[in-house]
């Protein structure tokens, strides 16, 4: 049975308590790769899987930059369990919003399976990032009764635990359509490749999935659209995948930080007589990691306004681009100054610090890349 959250402030409580607890265990998930159901299982009771997300015509309290509060709690204790919730989150803004229509198995899955973990497929191991274009390969065929998915997705974070699979695909029309498959994740024909061995994010457990022969009914089409129409909507998928993102990297940052200032008060050289912290360099460098995390979080708090208040898309999709480069992709950069400064401390298996560089990392990977962002923006000042 899950809590029944009413108030923003009752589920940022909520996640603030359990990170604490996500903590704890962070260091056993992260060494063994093991996914931390536990976890899962913790969210699920406190109610955190089933916030009903605000929208214009059903508000409530769950906006964007709440989500973004509850995704940093959890960060700051479990990186990889905040991923999930990441995935789960910007496909519930996107249904609440009606970006994958407003069919029976849609309607179905807002209304009885609120706290069912789901995740969004577009990843494929030979196609790579669907933010670069291109057609699936994952192929969805006509039959009398339905579709039969054929394909392999790549980078299916939380597969031990999900629900539902909105799998990215390409009928087998003439002419073809592109869309989204409303798959049950125990369905026959599913398989998972558990090849997830990456250094950082080691127990969201992003491992490959095979779809061989999977048989659904007609309903589980979803926005099927020609390849190149354009967008429909504002894509609130993306939106909230980027501030949920920043919300999450952010808090690996605040954590390393919080790590690092108990060090410096803790540690005491003997050629010093004096903790680390009394040191004035060591003030000046703290002070300016602690502005940088007060700019992501205005940065945050902005964005997050901006989306609530459905600004022109063009000018979110610029903010957006200012939080993947300077507060997602600038995490790994945050975690290695703090490295530089504590040294062999920070690089031991001991100490959180090392675990959230490597967790840091894996922001750079998140699409859209760097590089593709800052092509856009430099198109569009040229032209």
């Amino acid at each position: 049975m899950s809590a029944d959250l009413h108030t923003a402030q009752d589920a940022i409580h909520a996640a603030a308590h359990l990170q604490a607890r996500f903590a704890t265990r962070a260091a056993h998930h992260d060494r063994t790769g093991i996914f931390a159901q536990d976890n899962i299982d913790d969210l699920r009771r406190a109610g955190l899987l089933s916030l009903r997300i605000s929208t214009p015509e059903r508000p409530t309290p769950f906006t964007l930059g709440v989500v973004q509060d509850i995704v940093g709690q959890i960060a700051q204790g479990d990186a990889s369990t905040a991923l999930v919730m990441v995935n789960h989150y910007m496909v519930r803004a996107a249904t609440a919003h009606h970006e994958f229509g407003s069919g029976d198995f849609v309607r179905w899955m807002e209304e009885d399976q609120y706290d069912r973990l789901t995740n969004i497929l577009l990843a494929e191991p030979d196609l790579g990032s669907a933010s670069r274009g291109g057609l699936p390969g994952t192929v969805a065929t006509r039959t009398p009764t339905g579709w039969v998915l054929n394909g392999r997705k790549a980078y299916v974070t939380g597969i031990p635990a999900l629900s539902w699979l909105l799998v990215r695909a390409r009928t087998d029309e003439d002419p073809v359509r592109v869309g989204t498959f409303m798959v049950p994740a125990t369905a026959d024909g599913i398989h998972i490749v558990e090849n997830w061995d990456h250094i950082g994010m080691r127990s969201s457990n992003s491992h490959e999935v095979t779809f061989t022969q999977v048989a659904l009914p007609a309903g589980a089409a979803l926005a099927l659209h020609a390849p190149d129409a354009p967008l429909a909507g504002r894509n609130t998928l993306m939106l909230w995948n980027t501030g949920l993102l920043g919300a999450l990297y952010n808090g690996i940052a605040t954590s390393a930080l919080a790590w690092f200032g108990e060090f410096l008060k803790n540690r005491v050289p003997s050629n010093l007589g004096a903790p680390l912290s009394t040191l004035p360099a060591m003030c000046d460098a703290v002070g300016g990691f602690a502005i940088t995390l007060h700019m992501n979080a205005m940065l945050l708090r902005l964005y997050a306004t901006d989306v609530t208040a459905a600004c022109p898309l063009s000018e979110l999709n610029a903010h957006a681009a200012v939080i993947k480069s300077r507060v997602v992709d600038a995490a790994a950069d945050f975690t290695t100054a703090l490295l530089g400064l504590a040294g062999n401390a920070g690089l031991s298996a001991h100490n959180p610090l090392e675990r959230a560089h490597r967790d840091a990392l894996c922001g750079r990977i998140h699409a859209p890349h760097g590089e593709l962002l800052r092509r856009v923006a430099g198109q569009q000042a040229l032209s």
